[in-house]
């Protein structure tokens, strides 16, 4: 059955060339992983264009599809800033996790700094992208395919 996402059409075939990059346990996990992505693929792409940062996705490269999307998220995700104390207590509250297996000794906080911070940040993009998707689901008329969605833009 295709799914549509607002008047775009993704077909079976689309969602079965999908697939072979979504291994799973199962065919039927494989493909619900594959037309996840590819409806949110089609809801980035359509935002994209919305805010003029691609013409007609048929029209240029992948790369350049890539490069727009990238843009978009740049644009529309706002991450706040990994600072020293939001790394320190991330530090204290997951000590174990800093503990050298050779030695039973604690990793001092200054050495693990940057290694902290960068992992705050990633986590933060990736909630904040997983939220601007939700957010595009909420406002999009999506069928064939349950993609969770909230059309509130606090989501949380």
């Amino acid at each position: 059955m295709p799914i549509m996402v607002n008047d775009v059409e993704i077909t079976d075939d689309d969602v079965h060339a999908e697939m072979q990059y979504h291994p799973a346990a199962s065919v039927e996990a494989a493909r619900h992983k594959a037309a996840q992505t590819l409806v949110i693929r089609q809801l980035l792409l359509q935002a994209a264009q919305d805010n003029n940062l691609l013409g007609d996705a048929q029209q240029v490269d992948s790369r350049e599809v890539e490069r727009s999307i990238d843009l978009l998220i740049r644009q529309e995700v706002s991450v706040p800033q990994a600072d020293e104390e939001s790394c320190k207590r991330y530090y204290k509250q997951n000590m174990e996790r800093f503990v050298d297996k050779r030695t039973h000794q604690l990793l001092p906080f200054d050495s693990l700094y940057s290694y902290i911070r960068d992992y705050l940040q990633a986590r933060s993009l990736q909630t904040g992208i997983s939220q601007y998707i939700k957010l595009l689901a909420g406002k999009a008329r999506i069928v064939g395919f349950d993609l969770e969605g909230c059309d509130n833009p606090l989501v949380q």
